[in-house]
């Protein structure tokens, strides 16, 4: 029954949420603003922000980030960034829905791109990936009704995780393919 009803509020909030924005293919020099979704539970996570600032920075994009951290976090965990951009297992109401008084700022917002860089299957994300209202959107997922424009995909994770339950050592590479096949890709549209 709880799945049930965790299912319908879903629909019901994606239904009501999901931007209205046309997206399609967009050419570098047209692109103004953009918001980047990073996964906050990459060790990483920084580093690639501030990699993609620079890179989309030089071309006269200003460029959002925001982190999406839903572990559950212990004494022992590391946690890699804080701050206003951060959406984390508080900030989600039951159901996996961003909570609009506290973090409505960061999907209720227009660019002109969005990428979603993380590589978790979880309805935050997906939320984020609708709701945001851009005219061209990247992932690295195919969410069920695939949002995106272009889906970026790598190498396949190792199904384990480490023990921390951040990305497993080996496939923290990952997001740098990832990364670089946009840069690319992006430089190819004219």
């Amino acid at each position: 029954m709880a799945f049930f009803l965790k299912t319908l509020f879903r629909k019901s909030r994606l239904k009501k949420y999901s931007s209205r924005t046309p997206t399609g293919f967009m050419p570098l020099r047209s692109i103004r603003s953009a918001l980047v979704i990073l996964d906050g539970a990459e060790p990483d996570c920084l580093r690639n922000g501030d990699r993609i600032r620079k890179y989309l920075g030089s071309h006269g994009i200003s460029v959002s980030l925001v982190f999406i951290d839903l572990r559950k976090i212990r004494k022992t965990d590391t946690v890699y960034v804080s701050g206003d951009n951060v959406i984390s297992r508080r900030n989600v109401n039951w159901f996996g829905m961003p909570k609009i008084k506290s973090k409505g700022n960061l999907f209720l917002v227009t660019a002109d791109l969005m990428i979603n860089l993380r590589a978790t299957d979880d309805f935050t994300g997906d939320f984020m990936s609708r709701a945001v209202a851009a005219g061209f959107k990247i992932g690295t997922l195919a969410y069920p009704g695939n949002p995106f424009d272009l889906t970026v995909t790598g190498k396949e994770p190792a199904p384990e995780t480490v023990p921390d339950g951040t990305t497993p050592p080996e496939t923290r590479g990952n997001t740098d393919e990832k990364i670089d096949a946009i840069y690319n890709f992006l430089k190819q549209i004219v």
